[in-house]
């Protein structure tokens, strides 16, 4: 069956709900990059039978290499930089201050000496630095083609690609993790059936995906900053997740939720923008690109923004602490098992 929209006109492809399995879907907001630019156009398609929200056009696998490859930031990020940001991980400090910034929403956190992890849709290779300096050993998938320098430089053990590209076989993992990456798989389903495949017996996945329940989303509404539209494809929440890990095989064994302080100062600048189709939003700029002549310009109006901002970080990191402990955080931090082995 070919989805419908409210008015009943065909969308550019079916959609197939990962939740439910539905195939009727209503238009529920036109939609576009507010972040980095690209040109396209894309709704906000809500299922009929769940409520679970989906972005269309539903992108394929093969578009995210040059999506990613193009207008994510990474192409000018430098090895030196990710291996600082792995000092210390282990230290009591650290977690402890992981806790207060609301940065221990990541799964290799939660991996134990000797076991081997995989972490599908590793981004910089950060996790994959903590994860061995927690003792654990460490592989990667990304499709992102800008992570292979940094990789490489790094001596990383990182496949560029899909996990449906069956990479490093005849290994299997104590631990799958999957750090904001659910969200930007276009059959998020059909990857975790395929990651039970890879678990070692009495493995787990964790999982990490933005939280459509969350306070912020609820109101900052079209403004909220982790629709992140067309780069998450699915914006779940936290009943649709279980019913569709469900479907899949597995069991929750815990979820929570985290909100990291800095996305909640990002979205009280993000309120104050109002995005382009098709241009780069200054807020998302690197700091490349925000260095130089720009900054000189803003002079102490820019600077004067940042320390406002600054001086609400107490009153922040109260606030989100309380909406974590309320089950109403931006993100969700869930552990699954296999119900059965696959």
């Amino acid at each position: 069956m070919r989805s419908v929209n409210q008015a009943g006109a065909s969308l550019a492809q079916p959609l197939d709900c990962p939740v439910c399995g539905g195939q009727v879907f209503d238009t529920w907001r036109e939609a576009f990059d507010d972040r980095y630019g690209h040109p396209g156009a894309f709704n906000l398609e809500r299922c009929r039978s769940c409520g679970h929200l989906m972005t269309s056009p539903l992108l394929s696998e093969s578009d995210l290499p040059h999506l990613y490859g193009t207008y994510y930031p990474r192409k000018n990020l430098s090895p030196d930089t990710v291996a600082r940001q792995a000092v210390g991980v282990a230290s009591v400090p650290s977690r402890w201050m992981r806790w207060i910034m609301g940065t221990d929403n990541q799964g290799q956190y939660g991996v134990r000496p000797g076991e081997k992890m995989l972490d599908v849709g590793c981004g910089s290779g950060l996790s994959l630095l903590e994860a061995q300096a927690l003792g654990a050993q460490a592989w990667g998938i990304e499709a992102d083609p800008n992570v292979q320098r940094i990789a490489g430089a790094l001596g990383l053990r990182v496949h560029q690609g899909s996990l449906h590209d069956a990479p490093f076989p005849g290994l299997s993992f104590d631990l799958i993790v999957m750090n904001q990456v659910i969200e930007h798989i276009p059959q998020p389903d059909q990857t975790l059936r395929l990651v039970r495949t890879r678990l070692a017996p009495g493995g787990r996945v964790v999982l990490v995906f933005p939280h459509v329940g969350s306070f912020w989303c609820r109101v900052s509404g079209a403004r909220w900053i982790n629709w992140h539209i067309p780069y998450h494809l699915h914006h779940f929440s936290r009943a649709a997740f279980a019913r569709m890990a469900q479907r899949c095989g597995y069991q929750v064994t815990s979820s929570r939720t985290v909100t990291p302080n800095v996305w909640t100062l990002l979205q009280l600048r993000a309120w104050r923008q109002v995005p382009e189709r098709g241009r780069p939003a200054a807020l998302w700029a690197t700091a490349a690109e925000a260095s130089g002549g720009a900054v000189a310009a803003a002079g102490w109006r820019r600077l004067s923004r940042r320390l406002l901002l600054v001086a609400l970080l107490p009153a922040i990191v109260v606030f989100n602490r309380i909406l974590d402990g309320l089950g109403m955080g931006d993100s969700m931090v869930v552990e699954l098992r296999p119900l059965e082995s696959p």
